[in-house]
């Protein structure tokens, strides 16, 4: 019945409850199960849980603008050379796979890094605590699936940017 539970039939048994002769002064409160934990012993649970959600969808965002400054940059400070390649009769897709080919190098340095930290924090941590286990092998895929994602996102415009210079505009320029 608590999985059927409908806020008539909470309202029927408190009135029940209350019927009852013989009752003490407190209010009677009537809730299933599940929202009593939902309140209580959960709800701590439920609030750090969305906190820590909070700030990983934050640090996902900061790191897609940082990567994509980082590219941006690189791609500004090598835009003679970009402008050279194009003049020179570079075809485009060898221009944007050089622009990727950078994000692509970081995204494998810190694929390299943060699987190695990782696994050796989930060592540690199996020793210190013998209830916990070793993440499945979805997490560990996860991980640099979404790294990889990451820099294809914060790559697409600088690569693009690339592919806009003109070689006579840049070449002029002193800067």
């Amino acid at each position: 019945a608590a999985g059927r539970a409908t806020p008539s039939l909470l309202d029927t048994l408190c009135r029940t409850i209350e019927s009852v002769p013989g009752r003490g002064p407190p209010p009677i409160i009537v809730k299933t199960l599940e929202a009593h934990l939902g309140q209580t012993a959960l709800a701590p649970l439920r609030i750090a849980t969305t906190i820590v959600g909070a700030c990983a969808v934050t640090a996902f965002m900061l790191s897609i603008l940082g990567l994509y400054g980082a590219l941006s940059d690189a791609a500004r400070q090598r835009r003679r050379e970009l402008a050279v390649r194009i003049a020179l009769g570079a075809q485009r897709r060898h221009v944007i796979g050089q622009v990727l080919g950078e994000g692509a190098r970081l995204a494998c340095a810190g694929t390299l890094a943060g699987l190695f930290a990782s696994l050796l924090l989930s060592r540690l941590l199996v020793r210190i605590s013998s209830s916990s286990n070793s993440p499945e092998l979805w997490v560990w895929l996860a991980a640099p699936a979404v790294l990889a994602g990451t820099v294809g996102i914060a790559s697409i415009l600088p690569a693009r940017r690339s592919l806009m210079v003109n070689p006579l505009t840049i070449m002029r320029d002193n800067n």
